[in-house]
């Protein structure tokens, strides 16, 4: 009786020990749940008309400038072992993340009802818009200048989607390609922000996609 408890025991003992050696592998291979957006900076600027006409430093279009040229040229460098779990590998080119969104908004009573419908269905499902390329760090800015401002094919599409006082929060999607740049932008049309302040915040960072080595 002694002998079968004792074997009885050590299986237990075996099978607990083998769901410890395989359980970890299990999670290994499960690329999509390991963190593959690494930040890289934040700053906020003006939207201030005469600020950004006259490309003063603090301005947004100043320091989107910068933090664009920063980013795209330290993407593949920096950051390049920080996103993939060690099972994995990267599958495609990576990307630069650039997000845009105001600092300070309305009241909640202050807000129109349109604006609070905005928010709840485009935090779930941005809007969307088509690719676009270009050669130059400064040709991307300026397109994403226009887009934010309302100009362009893209800006008018966006300003009749996203209407009455609700504020646009940007996410461009930026890939580098031999002749330069590719570009999505999605957009959260949502809360009306507060106009007296002209402050935004932008932010970068690397977004890899990782698959099974």
């Amino acid at each position: 009786m002694m002998k079968i408890i004792c074997i009885f025991v050590l299986g237990l003992t075996l099978v607990a020990a083998g769901s410890q050696a395989y359980g970890p592998s299990v999670g290994a291979t499960d690329c999509t749940s390991s963190s593959n957006e690494v930040p890289l900076a934040t700053a906020t600027g003006s939207v201030g008309i005469i600020k950004n006409l006259a490309e003063d430093p603090s301005s947004i279009r100043s320091i989107a400038g910068r933090l664009l040229a920063s980013a795209l040229s330290s993407s593949d460098a920096s950051t390049s072992d920080k996103t993939c779990h060690a099972a994995c590998v990267q599958s495609e080119k990576s990307q630069i993340v650039y997000r845009v969104a105001p600092t300070a908004y309305l009241a909640n009573d202050l807000q129109r009802d349109v604006c609070v419908k905005f928010e709840n269905e485009t935090t779930s499902h941005p809007l969307a818009f088509e690719q676009r390329e270009f050669h130059s760090v400064d040709e991307l800015n300026e397109w994403i200048m226009a887009f934010s401002q309302g100009r362009g094919e893209d800006g008018r599409l966006l300003y009749e989607l996203c209407s009455s006082n609700c504020s646009p929060r940007y996410t461009f999607l930026i890939a580098e390609q031999n002749s330069g740049y590719a570009v999505k932008a999605e957009v959260l049309c949502g809360l009306a922000r507060d106009k007296s302040s002209d402050v935004y915040q932008v932010s970068t960072a690397v977004r890899r996609t990782c698959a099974l080595n």
